[in-house]
């Protein structure tokens, strides 16, 4: 497997199972995607979400029937409390060309990974599914440098936007840029006093 970060807009997800895995999948997508729960009952979580919700019993569907929901979507997650169950939905996505996410049965061929979100950063942490408490664990220290990263950023964008007005090759702008994320006062300071710190990186890395 290798790791991607796609564009879920406009994108199908058909989600079956109603209970509170199904709910924290639903959440990870619900403004991301086109989204559909499938369930013959749906909890309290998922019930409150601003998605769309489709009661049907899967144990008693057809193949057929089935297949009539799965057909032109790009993900399908199945998250039954019956393995059986789930294992069929994903036989049933590959016969129909669709990836296929499973949170109980044979992997399917994509992973849900935990996430990092910053003003600039998105960042996925997974581990196969062999210990989901580790990715959590990563997230959570992650987490806490994340408002660094997204403050470096900002001044990256800057830096650059100075760099291109001088007469320098571009593995010399490249060279002053990753030597401004190395810099340890820039970084403490871009946390303490922005505006001071970026004055200080444009004199230190933006000279002549």
């Amino acid at each position: 497997m290798i790791p991607l970060i796609i564009d879920f807009g406009r994108k199908k997800v058909v989600i079956f199972g109603g209970g509170s895995v199904s709910a924290r999948k639903a959440r990870y997508f619900q403004d991301e995607a086109d989204l559909t729960i499938i369930s013959r009952s749906f909890s309290d979580a998922l019930s409150q979400l601003p998605v769309r919700r489709i009661s049907a019993d899967t144990g008693a569907l057809s193949d057929k029937e089935l297949q009539t929901y799965i057909e032109g979507a790009f993900l399908v997650i199945a998250a039954l409390s019956d393995r059986e169950q789930n294992n069929r939905i994903g036989m049933l996505a590959a016969r129909a060309g669709v990836l296929f996410n499973n949170a109980d049965g044979e992997m399917g061929d994509v992973i849900i990974p935990s996430i990092v979100r910053g003003r600039h950063l998105l960042a996925g942490f997974s581990t196969g599914g062999e210990s989901p408490a580790v990715s959590r664990h990563l997230r959570e220290r992650f987490e806490e440098i994340t408002p660094e990263i997204d403050a470096m950023i900002d001044l990256q964008h800057i830096l650059r936007d100075a760099l291109m007005k001088m007469d320098l090759t571009q593995e010399q702008r490249a060279e002053r840029l990753t030597a401004a994320i190395h810099d340890p006062e820039i970084r403490k300071g871009l946390l303490d006093d922005r505006e001071k710190t970026i004055e200080i990186a444009i004199s230190r890395y933006c000279h002549e």
